[in-house]
C-alpha cells in the first residue's frame, strides 16, 4: 500500500530538511510504501538543490515541483494534482517546518484501527528554535491549536500541518482546494476538510499522532495574533456559507460573531490578567472578522507578494 507525503515550501530550506529527515526516521509499518511529494512556491525554487543532496541517503523516493502560482492554495492543489498521477492508498500533508514523531505512523493505523475513521490528525506541538527565541516570549499561534480533554475525538476539520487520509475519499468528490482563500493564506484546510465530513467522512483526532512545530518569531507579538484573528473571522463566514448554504451560513456567522463578542467581554472584566488581555484581543479580532466578514471578503487581500 502506498502512501503519498506531501509538503509545500517557501523558503524555509533548513527547516524543510530537518523536516525530511524526521520522516526518513519513520518508525516502520510494514506493507506501507512511502513517496514525497514536494512543491517548492518560491520563485527561485532553491530547496532542489539542498534536497537533490540528501535524496541519495533517501529510504523513500522524492518528487520534486515547482509551483509558479504564488499561493498555499495553488502549491497544495499542485500536490494533489501529481498524487492523481501515483493513485496512492493513503496521503498525508506536513507544513515544511514541522517534525514528525518517530512513532507517528504506527499512531496513525493505531488509531485508524480503533476508530475505522477515513481522515485522522493530530496535534502540533510548540517547538522553540533554541537561543533564537527568548524562552519568556508567548507562542501566539498556539491559542489556535484545538485542545481536547480525551486521547481520542471525533472532530469537524482537520489542518494540513498533520493530517493522513485514505486518497479515495478525494478521488470520490473530486476535491480541491478553494482558490478564493488563497489571498487569506490560511482557512483553505479548514474547508477543505469541512466538506469532507460534511459528505459523511470521520475524521479523529488523536492525541498521539503529533509532530513538533517550529515556532517563528514573527508569530511572537501581538500585531500577529490580531491579524490572525481577525483573518480568522472574515474567512469564517465564507466557509459557514459554503459548508451550510448561504441562508442558514449567515444566521451561524452572526451566531458565532455573538458568542465571540460575548467571550470578549468576560475578558475585559478580568483585564488586569495580562494572560486574559490576549485572550481579550483573540475574540474581539475574532467577532469583528466575522462582522465585517460579509461585506469585505471580496475587498481585502491578506496575501504579500
Amino acid at each position: 500500500m502506498k502512501l503519498v507525503i506531501c509538503i509545500c515550501t517557501y523558503n524555509r530550506n533548513s527547516s524543510l530538511i530537518k523536516c525530511l529527515r524526521s520522516i526518513n526516521h519513520l518508525y516502520k509499518v510494514l506493507n506501507i510504501k512511502i513517496e514525497i511529494i514536494i512543491v517548492d512556491n518560491s520563485t527561485k525554487y532553491s530547496s532542489f538543490k539542498l534536497v537533490k543532496k540528501i535524496k541519495k541517503s533517501f529510504k523513500y523516493k522524492i518528487i520534486q515541483l515547482h509551483e509558479k502560482r504564488r499561493g498555499i492554495v495553488y502549491a497544495r492543489n499542485r500536490c494533489l494534482k501529481e498524487a492523481k498521477k501515483i493513485d496512492p492508498k493513503f496521503i498525508s500533508f506536513f507544513d515544511d517546518d514541522c517534525i514528525v514523531d518517530r512513532f507517528w505512523l504506527k499512531n496513525v493505523f493505531k488509531t485508524k484501527k480503533y476508530t475505522n475513521a477515513e481522515i485522522l490528525t493530530g496535534p502540533q506541538i510548540p517547538l522553540r528554535k533554541g537561543s533564537s527565541i527568548k524562552s519568556e516570549l508567548i507562542n501566539y499561534s498556539y491559542f489556535f491549536e484545538k485542545k481536547y480533554k480525551n486521547r481520542i475525538n471525533r472532530v469537524n476539520w482537520a489542518a494540513s500541518n498533520n493530517v493522513f487520509l485514505e486518497y479515495d475519499v478525494i478521488k470520490k468528490h473530486n476535491l480541491l482546494f478553494d482558490k478564493t482563500l488563497n489571498k487569506f493564506g490560511i482557512g483553505e484546510d479548514q474547508l477543505f476538510f469541512s466538506t469532507l465530513n460534511g459528505y459523511g467522512h470521520k475524521i479523529y483526532w488523536s492525541k498521539n499522532i503529533k509532530v513538533f512545530e517550529t515556532i517563528h518569531r514573527h508569530r511572537q507579538n501581538l500585531g500577529w495574533l490580531i491579524t490572525r484573528s481577525f483573518r480568522l473571522g472574515v474567512l469564517g463566514h465564507y466557509i459557514d456559507m459554503n459548508i451550510y448554504g448561504k441562508p442558514t451560513g449567515f444566521v451561524i456567522n452572526y451566531l458565532k460573531c455573538i458568542y465571540y463578542f460575548i467571550k470578549a467581554f468576560v475578558y475585559i472584566l478580568l483585564f488586569f490578567n495580562s494572560k486574559f488581555q490576549t485572550q481579550l484581543l483573540n475574540y474581539f479580532s475574532r467577532f469583528y472578522g466575522r462582522l465585517v466578514g460579509p461585506f469585505v471578503l471580496k475587498k481585502i487581500d491578506f496575501f504579500r507578494k
